[in-house]
């Protein structure tokens, strides 16, 4: 039986519903959006569903038994029995209560009783389905004012609950009662109990946590709690701050024994273009060392990461990032992340901090990019003063495209300008202050096939560099200008043997150029050529220097084959090998170049890829006598209960002009379906050194995550040097998790 009603209540608190809560939730900052201008109608059809209704006229009271179903909109109320007053104007709802307000959220009782707009009521053996694993009990449950709902006994977890399966949750919030106000979005506890595997761990008189579906709002953040050897035991309280819905700021005040209090900031902020998102730090105190040793002045110490991007149209961006803090170790004292972090256009190296402003425009046949950049060396011995100023650098391209018979033709312009405010000496020798560069480029390259399947591609490239450069000599500013131009021809031979289950390619590769000779002029300064090295990702280009400062001129050649085997779907393996040749050796190359000389060492590269389940990878430099100049090797597994990853290296010189190896490998055993042993290496085999080590176990389920582990840092920097330290980590899923507690 079908009854169709009109009322004017909402039914959107049909029930004792738990609502919306938040402590501090945080989400990512959306865009601002437009007022909504729809509206709903104030009078709603209530449509109630029964095996059997029933209406008393003398006593005015409605009954519904048996599958009752009542709907307003996607409202919906389950019952075996409903049982309407018109005179007290008031609802009685009994047996297997089910209430849906059409949100996700489900709310569950034995019996309800609500006045007639459902705004107040009672319940017994309550619960309710906050989201698909959220869910909180409640023995009674009393709602007043139409938000404030009083909640007896209390359980809350955020785990499966299998009864099927008879498995308890991993942990569960047990409390003597709770305030959930839909108004405020806030639950709060009374003698509050954590669980975990049905072991009591916690007690608090007093606690707060948000539900799953709540959205952002302002509040206080779970605390950050520790021990450390440098800044001794420290507590930090996060306040996170909701400006507008595209807008959000989380201060975060840290106390310790051993410093002064240190405030971090971070701010975010979307347009409808872009957004822009920093974060930054302040104190006002000494410095210290890795045993909390003080010393020095006390002043204004800070930090300050920060980067935006926004387009302008379709085809053109702009962006900037910013990376400056007031001391050197400044981030490795407080334990400040990002360092590594891109933010921008360009990557900064490691210990070197980048500030730079952008902009880009990129359209199918043309690229363009503009910028400046600032360095603040963040090494020992840096100097700021003889690092350059980038003001600024540009750079063009664009491409023509003549058809198969014509080729394509890459046109380019490139400029920068260098400043400094104190002259230095660059490794090879030269000194210099500033210095300017312009060049424009013309390239070339077309594909032919010749004969059986040859394949031809001639090309031919000509630049034209100027530079400006001031070395703070007497003499003053000079000009330095040259033409150089590279032409020649590659030539390859792809043979293909094609099988059931395996491809098998062999290509031989051979090129030979002749360039504009003695070309690299003393008077210019080698600024973006410092660590160029032949290999075999350059080993048939035309001119083998990737950047303008340094120039491969006369006649040059090289030979190799590549070869690859396509094994099934999953299966390959590829390897290179080859070797170069020059006219006349160049003193402007050093040996790390790999182009000194009249002839390049054997370069190779060799990579076995097994789909998802293995990779490994190696490449090589090997001289005449067949001792390995270098060797890079890099590997990752992910079968059966094993994942990781590692990389090895070895150079007979580096930089320094001294022997280096090192390893650094990572890796992951599943023990079971929950548990896993985690392990981190880096180590430097030259020195004997463990730069970091890490050892852990780890549990993980659909709730909740618990890791401990043991840490070693062997890295030294002045006045810091090796920290050991134990890291616990336990969070849970909808109530936050417990912080990192480090002992230094």
């Amino acid at each position: 039986m079908v009854l169709r009603l009109t009322c004017l209540a909402s039914v959107a608190a049909v029930a004792i519903t738990a609502g919306s809560v938040a402590y501090a939730q945080q989400a990512p900052v959306a865009p601002p959006a437009p007022t909504p201008t729809s509206s709903s109608a104030e009078d709603e059809d209530i449509v109630l569903q029964a095996d059997t209704i029933e209406e008393n006229q003398d006593t005015s009271v409605v009954t519904a038994s048996g599958n009752v179903e009542i709907r307003v909109g996607d409202r919906t109320l389950l019952a075996d029995r409903v049982v309407y007053d018109r005179n007290s104007e008031t609802m009685r709802a009994q047996g297997r209560v089910q209430i849906s307000d059409g949100s996700g959220q489900v709310q569950f009782a034995d019996e309800i009783e609500a006045d007639e707009d459902f705004r107040n009521g009672f319940a017994t053996r309550f619960s309710a389905r906050l989201s698909a694993s959220s869910l909180v009990t409640a023995s009674s449950a009393v709602r007043t004012d139409g938000t404030k709902n009083a909640l007896d006994q209390v359980v809350f977890t955020n785990c499966p609950v299998c009864i099927e399966k008879n498995r308890d949750p991993t942990w569960v919030l047990r409390a003597r009662r709770a305030m959930l106000d839909q108004e405020d979005q806030m639950i709060t506890y009374q003698d509050a109990v954590l669980e975990v595997a049905g072991v009591p761990v916690l007690y608090v008189p007093w606690f707060a946590h948000p539900d799953p579906n709540s959205e952002r709002r302002s509040g206080l953040m779970t605390p950050d709690l520790g021990l450390s050897s440098k800044i001794g035991p420290f507590y930090e309280q996060p306040y996170y701050l909701v400006i507008s819905p595209s807008e959000d700021v989380t201060i975060s005040p840290m106390l310790s024994t051993n410093v002064n209090p240190l405030v971090k900031v971070d701010y975010r902020r979307r347009f409808f273009s872009g957004f822009i998102q920093a974060e930054g730090s302040f104190t006002h105190d000494q410095e210290f060392n890795s045993d909390g040793d003080q010393f020095g002045d006390n002043t204004w110490r800070s930090h300050l990461y920060a980067s935006g991007f926004f387009a302008i149209n379709k085809d053109w961006n702009w962006g900037f990032g910013i990376e400056r803090q007031t001391d050197d170790l400044y981030d490795r004292r407080y334990d400040i992340d990002g360092e590594d972090d891109m933010r921008g256009l360009v990557a900064s190296q490691p210990r070197q901090l980048l500030t730079q402003a952008y902009v880009t425009g990129q359209e199918p046949d043309f690229y363009f990019e503009a910028g400046t950049f600032l360095f603040q060396g963040l090494r020992a011995g840096d100097d700021d003063a003889t690092i350059p100023k980038v003001v600024p650098a540009v750079f063009a391209e664009k491409v023509f495209d003549f058809g198969p018979a014509g080729g394509q033709l890459a046109t380019d312009f490139s400029a920068v300008g260098l400043l400094r405010d104190q002259m230095t000496s660059l490794p090879n020798g030269q000194m210099t202050l500033d210095s300017a560069r312009a060049s424009a480029t013309a390239d070339w390259r077309a594909q032919y096939i010749v004969g059986p399947g040859v394949v031809v591609e001639p090309f031919g490239l000509g630049r034209g560099d100027v530079y400006r450069i001031d070395d703070g000599s007497a003499a003053g500013e000079r000009n330095i200008s040259r033409v150089l131009g590279v032409a020649g021809a590659q030539v390859s031979y792809p043979l293909i043997s094609r099988g059931e289950n395996m491809d098998i390619i062999v290509e031989p590769i051979a090129m030979i150029a002749y360039g504009t000779p003695d070309a690299n002029d003393d008077g210019i300064p080698n600024e973006d050529s410092l660590v160029f090295e032949a290999d075999e990702t350059n080993l048939f280009r035309p001119n083998a220097v990737t950047n303008y400062d340094l120039w491969e001129g006369g006649a040059r050649a090289s030979i190799g084959v590549s070869a690859t085997a396509r094994i099934g779907k999953d299966v390959e393996l590829t390897t290179l090998v080859g070797r170069r040749w020059r006219e006349d050796g160049d003193p402007a190359f050093n040996d790390l170049s790999n182009l000194s000389g009249e002839k390049s060492d054997y370069v190779a590269s060799v990579r076995a890829d097994l789909g998802t389940i293995f990779n490994v990878g190696a490449r090589f430099r090997v001289d005449d006598e067949y001792e390995v100049k270098r060797m890079d090797v890099d590997a990752g597994a992910n079968f059966w209960r094993v994942r990781g990853s590692a990389r090895y290296f070895k150079v007979a010189e580096n930089a320094s002009g001294i022997a280096d190896e090192g390893i650094a490998w990572n890796g992951e055993f599943k023990i079971d379906n929950n548990w896993s042993a985690v392990f981190e290496q880096t180590r430097n085999i030259a020195q004997k050194d463990d730069i970091r080590l890490a050892l852990g176990i780890a549990y993980r389920d659909e709730c909740s995550f618990f890791q401990l582990a043991y840490e070693r840092s062997g890295s030294r920097d002045r006045t810091l040097g090796p920290s050991e330290s134990i890291r616990f980590q336990f969070v849970l899923t909808g109530l936050g998790g417990v912080s990192d507690a480090d002992t230094d």
